[in-house]
């Protein structure tokens, strides 16, 4: 909102498009507003030699949009995840997080919020108002560092002589949300103060913003589903009851076709409704201390800070006895099934195990960020930059508390999806408001955290060989370092006076009527544990917690050199530019971890910290090349290999050694990179001003794909420390080793069409409408080992978005529209089920603003405006894993700026 505010001042410093790339056009009109930033983009990503996509201050801040995430899913070939209704990470062209790069004003970096233990970057860490750009580069160039498959976002915060103007400049704006799911009303308040001397060459900048959140989660989860074997047969018997995951019995089935049917049937594993209450409070600043004393010599130094809490509580009521031991005692009833889906529609069940449970959970996180770049220029022809920083993401869990109360031998539970299999009936066939049944089970505390930090040195040079020709050479050295670490209660079973036997006095009765959309005669108030009183009554509260081995580290040192030539000239007649080159990057890991070594008889545990050490190297070459066959028409074409390293999961070599029976299951620090070449073309069609029409294909050849897989290999090429094996075997001796690999690879191939027109050629009124927009068609497939063949997780087949927007004079308006088509979670998915997803979405946001003087306007924001549902299932057949809303926001704001 900040910069947007200021957004018409930076309009006026922006440069031209050099004279062979203007449109050609009869009148010259003059925007401001929405198309202003709109217009000042495509300048942006037509004067590139890569594929590059932006978004900038006035059209980011101006969407209905709570976080970077939410903007940047505005742009071709872009979507996002959503956690608590808001974005947090982006997957690019099909590839997922942990496949982008992102760099926060030149300096790479990595966002973790809560219990984020991956490459991935939250989006969700940061307000929008706390920077003036997003560019997303699709393509690779030997100039940008090397880590990405598939895209490389750069973020930038506000510089003091971006605004063209001395003196001080300031901005400040406030929001009131409500959201009506919630029912609350919450604060956004943003500030910004910039200024710069006489001549503007020196200037400094500070900005604040602070926003909290309340998100209530309503929700249907299941936890997957499983199904019982027929085939399983007690030797003695003769019948399938009561074994492995079978029923106790079924009191309906009266013929072996009956039985069979029942038995092979997926189940809910934990059917349940759920409610998360959730607050949310982000703060984050920025400053900049910008010298330009010349158009030769440019240093700014910036710094960033953000802060984001949450707090979490999460009771809910379950059917316990599906995922436990404990189905083998339960007793069938009734039932219906819903043969399209092999899964019981319909059943009542008797000697459940009824369990209330409920959590809490607070999550701090911290990001720091200082970094200085600097550009000089030596003479007319030579050209150096300069950029050295460091950053630093703090993610803890300082409290993490959860309680269950268990009702055992319960008769009459009713679940009834014929209606609604998003929403079935549930109903537990007693007074589940009463404790007197309940007893206290479980008692869990414990806290964690990881951190990850980078530092990074770079410097290149350049050479002009003459205005058509210029080479650079540079290079980089980046360490990069993680770890994690957690203490967990000993004891979480409770004994003793801990065993509370009807629990009225340390449980509350919640209600989530209201907040799902569940059957009549659904028990919709039940009591869970509350967890003040039972923190006040339990003697093992305060236990000291201890180590659980959940350490681990991976320290990495990057190092990087690339040459690279830029051209732009003349060949037939016609614009030719772009450039070629080559980046060499060598890569030093080590990694470390708890491996757990069982030995003896009988078999007894002991725990070691390993550490074990890799390398690689890469050689990367690639081009960019823009051909103009006329003023208005751009031909791209680009290749480039590129590699994006292991996730920081797969690198560990905890697990556990078994020296008597020749087994290992770890992770692999001995693992490569993930790498692909790539393949891209477009062409560009800027038909008016403001207009564009394009197509971009693009093909993603990836060599390796890191999967899982058994396989006998001698223990001494594993990379573990042979005192593992503790005498029981030889080094040379064959082991049965559960590892991640670099596997078989695959491919990735898509269409990206984009669309940007205002309606000026329309009469009156409707000239002052305009449309942008894109959809973009993705399709791939990667060897997973054992489990075959499929799609890319996170990568959907079909992406869209769309803005249709109204600009007269002071007045704005505009409704968003963001699909996603269905995509995988996991492959294969767990309990027998072939696949884990979530199904297609669409949100629907919209904002109007009104500016009331030269500085002051009001703005008024709906963001989801269908409340539109979260639909996680599993199963190529469809079978609901998690159905949740978090409700409509709708925003009024004021926003001044002097």
């Amino acid at each position: 909102m900040l910069t947007a505010a200021l957004a018409p001042q930076i309009a006026a410093a922006q440069t031209t498009a050099p004279a062979a790339q203007e449109d050609t056009q009869v009148d010259e009109v003059v925007v401001t507003g929405f198309r202003s930033s709109l217009q000042r983009a495509l300048s942006i990503k037509r004067n590139e030699a890569g594929a590059v996509d932006a978004i900038l201050a006035e059209d980011m801040a101006d969407f209905p949009d709570q976080n970077l995430a939410e903007a940047i899913q505005r742009l071709p070939g872009v979507t996002i995840d959503r956690v608590n209704g808001q974005g947090t990470t982006i997957s690019v062209r099909g590839l997922g997080s942990d496949f982008t790069r992102t760099r926060i004003n030149g300096l790479e970096a990595q966002a973790a919020n809560g219990g984020n233990r991956n490459r991935s970057f939250d989006f969700s860490m940061f307000a929008s108002e706390l920077f003036n750009s997003i560019r997303v580069r699709k393509t690779q160039s030997a100039e940008i560092e090397e880590g990405s498959l598939g895209a490389t976002v750069d973020l930038q915060t506000g510089r003091p002589l971006d605004f063209n103007d001395s003196g001080f400049q300031s901005a400040l704006s406030a929001q009131a949300s409500y959201n009506d799911l919630s029912e609350t009303t919450i604060p956004r308040l943003a500030g910004l103060l910039s200024w710069a001397n006489q001549d503007q060459t020196f200037g400094a900048l500070l900005s604040v913003a602070y926003s909290e959140r309340a998100p209530t989660l309503g929700s249907f989860n299941t936890t997957r589903w499983q199904r019982g074997d027929a085939t399983n047969v007690n030797p003695t018997t003769g019948s399938p009851y009561g074994r492995g995951q079978n029923f106790g019995g079924c009191i309906p089935c009266t013929t072996t076709a009956q039985r069979t049917e029942v038995l092979n049937a997926f189940y809910p594993r934990i059917p349940r409704y759920t409610l998360g209450e959730t607050f949310e409070d982000r703060l984050g600043m920025t400053g900049a201390l910008q010298w330009r004393p010349s158009d030769r010599t440019e240093v700014d130094f910036d710094v960033l800070w953000s802060r984001f809490n949450s707090e979490t509580e999460s009771p809910n009521l379950e059917a316990w006895s599906f995922s436990r031991a404990a189905v083998n005692q339960v007793t069938v009833r009734a039932y219906e099934l819903d043969t399209t889906r092999n899964a019981f529609s319909y059943g009542v069940f008797d000697n459940m195990i009824v369990a209330a449970e409920n959590g809490f959970t607070r999550n701090e996180s911290n990001f720091y960020q200082a970094s200085i770049n600097a550009r000089h220029d030596f003479t007319d022809r030579l050209h150096g930059t300069l950029k050295i920083g460091a950053n630093r993401s703090e993610a803890r869990t300082p409290l993490n508390v959860a309680y269950r109360f268990e009702a055992a031998g319960q008769n009459g539970y009713t679940y009834d999806a014929r209606d609604n299999n998003r929403q079935p009936m549930i109903n537990y066939g007693f007074d589940v408001t009463s404790g007197q049944r309940f007893t206290l089970t479980n008692a869990t505390r414990s806290n964690g955290g990881g951190n990850f930090e980078n530092n990074v040195a770079a410097g290149a040079l350049g050479y002009d060989m003459n205005d058509s020709l210029s080479f650079k050479l540079g290079g980089e050295f980046r360490t990069y370092a993680f770890e994690t670490f957690g203490l967990a209660r000993a004891i979480t079973t409770p004994t003793g006076v801990d065993r509370i036997v009807g629990v009225d006095a340390v449980g509350r009765v919640v209600s989530i009527e209201g907040y799902v959309d569940a059957p009549a005669g659904s028990d919709l108030r039940f009591i869970v544990p509350d967890i003040e009183a039972l923190a006040r009554t339990l003697t093992i509260y305060n236990n000291p917690l201890v180590a659980n081995r959940s350490e681990r580290e991976v320290d990495e040192t990057d190092n990087g050199i690339f040459l690279q030539s830029d051209f732009n000239t003349m060949l037939g007649g016609m614009v030719v530019r772009g450039n070629v080159g080559i980046r060499y990057a060598t890569t030093e890991v080590t990694a470390k971890g708890w491996q757990t070594v069982t030995s003896g008889t009988p078999p007894v545990p002991s725990y070691n910290f390993v550490t074990t050490e890799n390398q690689y190297s890469d050689t990367l070459p690639s081009f960019n090349l823009v051909f103009e066959p006329r003023e208005d028409l751009l031909v791209r074409l680009g290749a480039a290999k590129v590699m994006s390293r292991p996730t920081l999961g797969d690198l560990t070599p905890g697990g556990s050694v078994a020296p008597t029976t020749r087994t290992v299951s770890y992770g692999n620090p001995l693992l490569n990179p993930f790498r692909a070449t790539n393949y891209d073309a477009s062409i560009e069609w800027y038909f008016q001003n403001e207009g564009l029409l394009a197509v971009a294909v693009f093909h993603k050849k990836i060599d390796s794909f890191i999967t899982s897989v058994t396989e006998g290999l001698p223990y001494n090429t594993l990379g573990l420390p042979l005192e593992l094996l503790q005498g029981a075997a030889q080094p040379t001796d064959i082991f049965q080793v559960t590892r991640r690999i670099n596997g078989e690879g695959g491919t990735l191939d898509g269409i990206e069409i984009q669309y940007q027109q205002p309606f000026t050629f329309l009469p009156g009124f409707w000239s002052n409408f305009g449309f942008t927009g894109n959809i973009t068609f993705v399709d791939s497939e990667v060897s997973y080992g054992t489990a075959g063949k499929n799609r890319l997780t996170g990568q959907s087949k079909n992406t869209a978005n769309a803005t249709l927007y109204y600009e007269d004079g002071p007045f704005q308006a505009r409704v968003s529209a963001a699909h996603r088509s269905q995509y995988l979670l996991s492959f294969p998915g767990a309990n027998g089920n072939s696949e884990e997803g979530v199904n297609d979405t669409t949100n629907i946001d919209a904002s109007m603003s009104y500016e009331i003087t030269d500085n002051m306007t009001v703005s008024l924001e709906g963001i989801n405006l269908t409340d539109e549902y979260v639909d996680r299932y599993v199963d190529a057949l469809d079978r609901v894993s998690d159905y949740r809303h978090t409700g409509r926001e709708v925003a009024i704001g004021l926003r001044w700026k002097y």
